[in-house]
């Protein structure tokens, strides 16, 4: 099987053409990626002569739109910024100033805003199938939008290997100061995206996480992972409610997600420092057109990123970005089946 990339209209928003991206490597591994808010759609391995899913998404850019999805809204496969978690108040002090963000989870900044970058069409930048199957995505985010400073430009590129590891390499600049810290918000579930993802098993290069409050907003400590249900340093069941970053102990692999029934294995690699797991508690009871239905507890997220409401808690290394610097970051999922 030769790799390949497809390349399909998906739709429009505002005049503007969204296309859907299928990446294909030699094993026959797909992965689907529109340039809407550089959304993974799906991704799929080979197993017995057939596709089996392990993403939960939409196979329609009308359904990524529709009012029941947006109401409570999950961000599925979707790309964070300009910062993902929380914002405490939306407060942002930065060089001596206190910038105000907007504010669209309870009195908190959430995923950068009501239109972060999730929510917007991206340019399409490049794409090909060589050396391996690729798609770059742009996204010019000005002065000012959701209360951020800077004008900043962001690059992201999804590429696919032969060894079915989906790479995902952020790179940005900024003319001012300003926050950033982005993710990827794809759901995991290797039951051909149905059911519970407490039928898997989670590891986690971890000793540490960061205890937060009830609204989810850290205490500005870290804690030993040590006797509690958060110690996945062996390989143990998903259990719900885990909504947590935990502090990885080397660079490089972070954590693994496994399921027995149709022996799918995916391996997370990043030089972030923090990895989110997010046991998808509170993603809405869905209906996707010619997929499965999906609730909460059907997905689980490894979210590669820096640390939550940095800008708020002195203890925690910044994510501030200079114009002097250029932001660099990537995160691997490589799959094994």
């Amino acid at each position: 099987m030769i790799p390949s990339i497809k390349k399909q209209p998906f739709g429009t928003i505002e005049e503007q053409p969204i296309w859907l991206f299928m990446l294909s490597n030699s094993n026959g591994m797909n992965v689907s990626i529109t340039n809407y808010g550089g959304i993974i759609t799906s991704i799929q391995v080979p197993k017995n002569d057939e596709l089996i899913e392990t993403t939960l998404g939409f196979n329609t850019l009308e359904e990524y739109l529709s009012e029941d999805y947006r109401k409570n809204y999950p961000y599925l496969g979707a790309l964070i910024g300009r910062n993902a978690g929380r914002i405490q108040n939306g407060n942002c002090p930065l060089e001596g100033h206190m910038w105000q963000l907007t504010v669209n989870h309870g009195k908190h900044q959430l995923h950068g805003g009501f239109k972060g970058f999730d929510s917007m069409v991206w340019k399409v930048v490049d794409y090909g199938a060589q050396p391996n199957p690729f798609v770059k995505l742009e996204h010019f985010s000005p002065d000012g939008h959701e209360g951020y400073p800077g004008n900043i430009t962001v690059e992201v590129t999804y590429s696919l290997s032969n060894t079915n590891e989906l790479k995902v390499t952020y790179e940005a600049q900024t003319d001012a100061t300003t926050l950033l810290n982005l993710t990827q918000h794809a759901y995991f579930n290797f039951n051909n995206a149905k059911g519970p993802v407490t039928s898997h098993v989670l590891q986690l290069e971890a000793d540490h996480y960061i205890p937060v409050d009830d609204e989810l907003i850290p205490f500005g400590t870290t804690k030993n992972v040590e006797g509690s249900p958060l110690d996945f340093r062996e390989a143990k069941q998903v259990i719900p409610s885990i909504d947590h970053s935990f502090i990885p102990s080397t660079p490089g692999k972070v954590g693994s997600l496994f399921h027995e029934g149709y022996d799918i294995l995916m391996n997370v690699y990043t030089d972030n420092p923090i990895i989110h797991i997010y046991t998808g508690d509170y993603i809405p009871v869905l209906h996707p057109k010619n997929r499965n239905a999906m609730g909460p507890l059907s997905g689980i997220c490894f979210e590669a990123q820096g640390y939550s409401d940095a800008p708020n808690q002195p203890n925690f290394p910044n994510n501030y970005l200079t114009p002097q610097e250029k932001y660099s970051r990537y995160t691997i999922f490589e799959f094994i089946f």
